[in-house]
């Protein structure tokens, strides 16, 4: 049985596994639905070197029953019933995910290749030599309670609540979450009922399936940061298209960090958050004419000023203080421990922010914010804009030179070098008289456009106005934030009311830098 599987996951950061059922029990939409109980338990299959998921393909064997698989009842259960899926690569936009899904039953619970003869699985192993080296991968076991949501909307929703684990080897991750899955109907319904779920429940649309975090759970890279990856440009890719595509790869890669802040711990998972998140900030600007009315994300500033914190303080300590206090210590046996005093006071103030950024993200007006941009994201406005907008600044006058070619589309350009201009301004304005910190911080900030933008566009600038562009803003952006790292450690350090001695020291470093810089 082949169907096409639409729907929208979320992940229910904070939420309580022993209570979360009963919250979703009390909502008037789920109150008086239909419901149903049943145990999964899901096999995953790839080969040895993972050819399923560098293809984006999922196969499993699924085990449904009435009791877990692992106890007594459950092992005894005659009752169960084995389902075969085949899962094509598909697309995601903001957490609403559209694939092709293949299944069978299969009451002997084994593998059936005859199964996939009619599915893409054949253009993918034609001579049947891939399925002979398939083995099992990990495992997912969940309970998982559902509604059905006839005539909501115009639309048929299941609502799917999963709480379990993922299982490789000796190793376990938890499983909590909604699965918001499209049965007939228009997808706009996902988003109006995630919308009203999100009132009273906090909520995390992440387009990363249960499969793909039992990859990392297998290869042991289940706590790493999500980087921003390279988009693959259509040559003559047109302005509203990029624009589509920009904004969904950018909020997979902000939403992905948050996912991995509620299990992990490591500095770079709320670097890259808020890196996204400066990217979403800097797309808006150098696309603005091919985005329509944009999503409300005023419920983001808590859970942005808590990451913001924490940012500041694992730079404080694992680059201010890492370079700069085997300076300050020397050989002195009393500046040791005062080193050591400061770092375990950091820790802490850092532990108490993680604590206070979870809470941000626990909060159902942070879900309602990122559902707001999700659902923004998956109806792009329909009316193209003009192929050459107006610039942010003025006009660049027009040269053969400067011509595009059809593999770099004019707008490109012109929107990156409009960028770039307003870099340039801010460079003159830190450079007047009377200037100061704040001029010099703008200058950094629009570094980090400028970079951001150049990232982004990637082949779709000539590459020798990509790479200088690029060079040149992180050299600066790297050249002032030296220094605005040094005054915001003596800042952060204060605030902390640490030993006045280490301070003095770096704001000696501090001058002395102002000094010959």
């Amino acid at each position: 049985m082949s169907q096409a599987e639409t729907e929208l996951k979320l992940l229910l950061p904070g939420a309580d596994a022993s209570t979360i059922q009963a919250q979703l029990r009390r909502l008037p939409l789920l109150r008086r639905r239909q419901t149903a109980e049943q145990w999964l338990s899901n096999v995953y299959h790839d080969t040895p070197e993972h050819r399923l998921r560098q293809e984006r393909h999922a196969l499993r064997m699924r085990r449904i029953g009435n009791s877990p698989p692992d106890d007594d009842k459950g092992n005894r259960e005659t009752g169960s019933t084995w389902v075969q899926t085949f899962k094509s690569a598909g697309t995601s936009q903001g957490g609403l995910s559209q694939r092709g899904e293949w299944e069978s039953v299969e009451p002997a619970g084994q593998l059936n290749e005859r199964a996939l003869a009619h599915t893409p699985w054949r253009s993918l192993d034609p001579d049947g030599k891939l399925f002979k080296t398939l083995q099992p991968c990990f495992e997912t076991r969940c309970h998982r309670t559902t509604w059905q949501l006839h005539r909501y909307e115009g639309a048929h929703i299941e609502v799917a609540l999963d709480i379990g684990d993922i299982r490789a080897g000796t190793r376990a991750a938890p499983i909590l979450e909604l699965e918001l899955e499209l049965k007939e109907g228009p997808p706009e319904a996902l988003f109006h009922l995630a919308q009203a779920i999100a009132k009273t429940i906090a909520v995390l649309p992440c387009d990363a399936s249960k499969a793909q975090r039992g990859y990392q759970l297998a290869e042991e890279d289940t706590a790493s940061a999500s980087r921003a990856q390279a988009i693959r440009w259509q040559p003559d890719i047109d302005p509203t298209a990029a624009t589509s595509q920009a904004l969904g790869e950018i909020f997979e890669h902000f939403t992905r960090n948050l996912a991995a802040l509620t299990t992990s711990d490591e500095p770079e998972v709320v670097h890259q958050a808020r890196v996204a998140w400066r990217r979403w900030i800097t797309a808006l600007r150098l696309l603005s004419p091919w985005i329509g009315v944009r999503p409300d994300t005023s419920g983001l500033k808590p859970l942005l000023k808590a990451m913001g914190h924490m940012r500041d303080l694992d730079v404080l300590r694992h680059d201010t203080l890492a370079r700069w206090l085997p300076l300050f210590v020397g050989g002195d046996a009393r500046r040791a421990i005062l080193a050591e005093t400061t770092l375990r006071n950091i820790d802490a103030a850092r532990a108490t922010q993680r604590v206070r950024t979870l809470l941000a993200l626990a909060t159902p007006a942070t879900g309602r914010a990122l559902l707001a941009m999700a659902h923004n994201l998956s109806t792009p406005p329909g009316a193209p804009a003009p192929e050459s907008p107006a610039p942010i600044g003025k006009p660049d006058k027009p040269s053969r030179k400067r011509r595009q070619t059809k593999a770099h589309p004019r707008w490109a350009a012109e929107r990156l070098a409009a960028l770039d201009r307003r870099l340039r301004k801010a460079i003159r304005s830190s450079r007047s008289p009377g200037a100061g910190k704040n001029e010099l911080h703008r200058v950094r900030l629009r570094a980090k456009q400028v970079r951001y933008a150049a990232e982004l566009m990637g082949e779709l600038v000539p590459q020798k106005i990509h790479k200088a562009t690029l060079k040149e803003s992180i050299n600066l952006q790297r050249k002032i934030g030296d220094a605005r790292d040094l005054e915001q450690a003596v800042l952060l350090l204060g605030a902390l009311a640490l030993d006045a001695t280490l301070i003095a020291f770096l704001r000696g470093v501090l001058a002395e830098r102002n000094h010959t810089g």
